[in-house]
């Protein structure tokens, strides 16, 4: 039975993939729209990665490179604000900054992109790795207020791989994901409708050299505003509203059955039901994603906002 289950959620699951659009976000100089260097610069690293350094002469040894979210992932594009239920990754491979920071911040609407205070210029949510004085702290989430999570993930003089998952829950709550879930944050936004980010380094003396940061090709996209609803039988509808779920469309006693995915594809809720009222109040304020199967093998996949 165990192996039974295991394919249905494989073929469940895809059904809720399908109701994304994953749009790349490739790494090149050609792909920001703005930058600042003060004693560090940007450049291409191959045909794959965006790099940084800031290690000039002085005390000013910053670099930082803004760029817009849009529709297709390039400069071009149309101007697009994240939506409930869409994530943003991206990956950086670094070291540490003993006595500067390396960072990412995703932005709304920023007034200016002119300077180093600039990176953070109307932050929804900021990711750092401080150097503080040589003290090395580890990675931080900073979000609403200037309220501080601290990760116990920390850079080295050695090269690592640290990748970044934002996922907005809400309009005002996102989730972040540091390496693949090893450690993750619920946050209340500093700020609501993200239209961009920034990345930032300064100072790249890691206690032993100087050493480059690289964004890797790996970042991407993920919405569900982009993509349709798949309806494979347009005469059923499904919405939500308050705390509950409403089935039109459905004939006399027609039965169906129907599973709930949260946005990281954990099945929450599986009903088996003819009814066209179900109740979820039992489910937090979210973005869900449904499946329902009728039993005439029709299926007809949503995406619905419990509030």
């Amino acid at each position: 039975m165990k192996q039974i289950y295991t394919i249905l959620f494989t073929v469940l699951m895809a059904s809720v993939v399908t109701a994304q659009v994953v749009i790349p976000y490739p790494q090149q100089v050609t792909n920001y729209d703005s930058f600042f260097t003060d004693g560090g610069g940007n450049f291409d690293s191959g045909t794959t990665e965006f790099g940084m350094w800031a290690n000039a002469g002085g005390t000013a040894k910053q670099s930082v490179a803004w760029r817009n979210f849009t529709e297709d992932g390039t400069t071009g594009g149309n101007a697009y604000t994240l939506g409930v239920g869409d994530s943003f990754t991206i990956t950086v491979s670094a070291t540490q900054a003993s006595f500067g920071e390396i960072g990412i911040s995703l932005l709304s609407s920023p007034s200016a992109t002119a300077t180093w205070a600039d990176r953070k210029n109307n932050y929804a949510v900021q990711v750092n790795l401080n150097g503080n004085g040589g003290a090395n702290d580890p990675w931080e989430v900073v979000s609403t207020g200037g309220v501080v999570n601290a990760s116990s993930i920390g850079g080295s003089t050695s090269y690592a791989d640290f990748k970044f998952l934002f996922t907005l829950s809400t309009a005002t709550t996102m989730n972040v994901s540091i390496n693949d879930g090893a450690e993750a944050f619920d946050i209340t936004l500093n700020n609501t409708n993200i239209t961009a980010y920034s990345v930032y380094f300064a100072d790249d003396w890691n206690g032993t050299a100087n050493e480059n940061i690289y964004w890797k090709p790996t970042s991407e996209l993920s919405s569900i505003i982009l993509s349709t609803d798949d309806f494979l039988d347009s005469s059923i509808n499904i919405f939500a509203f308050e705390n509950k779920i409403n089935i039109k469309g459905l004939t006399s006693n027609q039965n169906y059955n129907l599973s709930i995915f949260d946005t990281m594809g954990r099945q929450v809720k599986n009903i088996n039901s003819n009814a066209d009222i179900v109740d979820i109040s039992e489910l937090h304020t979210a973005v869900y994603f449904l499946v329902l199967e009728t039993a005439e093998g029709n299926t007809i996949r949503k995406k619905i906002i419990r509030r």
